[in-house]
């Protein structure tokens, strides 16, 4: 985005997470302003509001097979209200007309597509655009994406 020449603003709750980020943009010639979350629950709207959330990696557990025993029904379901949560607090950053795009690393339904279609259920306004599943068997990763778009 960035490269686009887009202004970019971000965030993640866990700031360690985005300690190497300014490195990257230097060096990728693109500058990218961190907002910490207390200074960003202050800021104005965004044209796009991108949510990488956190999820259970299922579209990566032919990289990390081990991961598949650390998932139970009681931290899919700490995930899915996790995201849920996210997916609201991100949308009241969304400005008019503006687009919502949700991703994760994730091949289950209960992340994806249920979750897009509880969101958009709960939150009048809000149209699903596009959304895509990918495949590990499409020859990479497994991963998710929808884009809404705020009326």
């Amino acid at each position: 985005l960035a490269a686009r020449g887009w202004a970019v603003t971000a965030h993640d709750a866990d700031r360690k997470r985005m300690k190497d980020l300014p490195a990257r943009a230097e060096r990728a010639g693109v500058r990218v302003e961190l907002a910490q979350p207390k200074a960003l629950s202050k800021r104005d709207t965004f044209d796009l509001v991108l949510v990488d959330a956190p999820c259970s990696g299922t579209g990566a557990w032919r990289r990390q097979p081990e991961a598949r025993w650390t998932l139970g029904p009681e931290r899919l379901d700490a995930l899915c209200d996790t995201q849920a949560k996210i997916l609201a607090s991100a949308a009241r950053h969304v400005a008019k007309g503006g687009r919502l795009a949700y991703a994760t690393c994730s091949i289950l339904r209960s992340e994806n597509h249920d979750q897009i279609a509880r969101f958009a259920d709960t939150h009048p306004g809000w149209t699903v655009r596009r959304e895509r599943l990918f495949s590990p068997l499409d020859g990479g990763d497994g991963f998710y994406v929808a884009i809404l778009e705020k009326a």
